[in-house]
């Protein structure tokens, strides 16, 4: 037979080794389940921040319509002005300007 070894310290009980044996084995049957968990936490957080980019991709569109929007309403504002400073000496080139700015006012308030 074998001769036995002693390690160094104290020697523990058979009962105290396996007691501890269990609790290692019981501590480590739980980690499949909290790497699972992980994971899933994992793939939420993924999943969130496709939405969240998807939504931010989705106002930067919009703030750029808008933008263009608004160069475009400046635009046609400065354009009315003209219009109404040629009612003084041409009220009929006015008024036909003025029917060409609504139906343009009209396109952009459909772009809404």
């Amino acid at each position: 037979m074998g001769e036995i070894i002693q390690f160094p310290g104290q020697a523990r009980p058979l009962a105290t080794t396996v007691k501890l044996a269990d609790q290692l084995v019981a501590a480590t049957s739980e980690l499949p389940d909290l790497v699972s968990a992980v994971d899933r936490m994992g793939r939420s957080a993924e999943s969130l921040c496709h939405a969240l980019q998807g939504g931010l991709t989705a106002m930067n569109v919009a703030f750029g319509r808008a933008l263009v929007v608004n160069e475009a309403h400046q635009r046609l504002q400065m354009a009315v002005q003209k219009a109404m400073e040629l009612a003084d000496t041409d009220p009929d080139a006015a008024a036909g300007r003025l029917a060409e700015l609504r139906a343009d006012y009209a396109r952009l308030a459909a772009l809404r």
